[in-house]
């Protein structure tokens, strides 16, 4: 079936390799830290929380772990219309815990280590919920990869966002440097990742790396709730189509996009939500 196909190409399956140890030792991917998940089904949103004390939530082996099969579980929530992504306390993220990093430093573990990440992360992107990246504090590194994973990213005004990977000798690892080069063009990334400068909230907002600023930092998860609110205030499953629809669109080539996009719209064709709309002539109200 064609439904089935889209998935494929848009959501990785999941890598064998979380569970395996590395060759030369019995390390798994492990490490301190959590990554939690709170789910409203009222609202149809939820938070994913990464949470390293004393990192400033750098992301260890088991986080990253957790991640994953947070995002596995959001595949599957049927309330859901939207996911805001942070960090605890007064940062995002700041990249990999190196604690971990140095147990994996071999070309093996790099290798592991990226494509669990890019699998997880290209799975998080093409969510049929909305997903948004709420940033505070620091948001270096694999952290500033993180972000770019999100459909939308808010910002307060004193947090960063710095790809600094060239100073830590490496280049992208979680597929950072493809979704930025598509998010703000090819120039802007250049400048970006070639220089590991870090940039500031007004910064991040002029080459349109962010799609707005939060003024109060102590209450940006209570901001990014009511800017999701206020942007999409529609019918959560309708929204989860549309959404498809989009990811179809940038996955797919054009003609199994279109076909994807016929499947939905007649999924959605003649549904209680589409006879009351069309009943009360609800689409010439303002």
């Amino acid at each position: 079936m064609l439904l089935k196909t889209f998935r494929q190409l848009c959501i990785c399956p999941r890598p064998v390799f979380c569970t395996r140890p590395y060759s030369g030792g019995s390390m798994l991917f492990t490490g301190s830290g959590q990554v939690t998940l709170q789910q409203n089904d009222a609202t149809g949103i939820a938070v994913v929380t990464l949470d390293n004390p004393g990192k400033k939530n750098a992301l260890s082996g088991s986080m990253m772990v957790q991640l994953e099969d947070i995002v596995q579980k959001l595949e599957k929530w049927d309330d859901g219309k939207a996911v805001i992504v942070t960090g605890n306390g007064h940062d995002f993220c700041s990249g990999g815990d190196l604690e971990f990093i140095r147990k994996i430093l071999n070309k093996q573990g790099g290798q592991k280590m990226c494509t669990h990440m890019q699998g997880m992360l290209t799975k998080l992107k093409n969510l049929p919920l909305i997903s948004v990246a709420s940033i505070c504090g620091l948001a270096l590194g694999g952290g500033a990869e993180l972000c770019t994973a999100c459909d939308f990213r808010l910002i307060t005004e004193s947090a960063k966002i710095g790809f600094v990977q060239l100073k830590m000798g490496l280049a992208t690892g979680f597929g950072g440097g493809t979704r930025l080069t598509k998010i703000i063009g090819r120039s802007e990334a250049i400048k970006l990742l070639c220089s590991g400068k870090v940039l500031k909230a007004e910064e991040c907002l002029k080459i349109g790396l962010v799609d707005g600023i939060i003024s109060n930092q102590d209450e940006h998860i209570a901001y990014t709730t009511e800017w999701i609110q206020s942007n999409f205030p529609h019918d959560s499953s309708l929204t989860r189509k549309m959404k498809e629809i989009i990811v179809g669109a940038t996955e797919l080539d054009e003609q199994n996009s279109l076909a994807n996009e016929k499947e939905i719209f007649v999924q959605t064709w003649s549904s209680p939500l589409h006879v009351d709309a069309v009943n009360s002539n609800i689409k010439h109200k303002e």
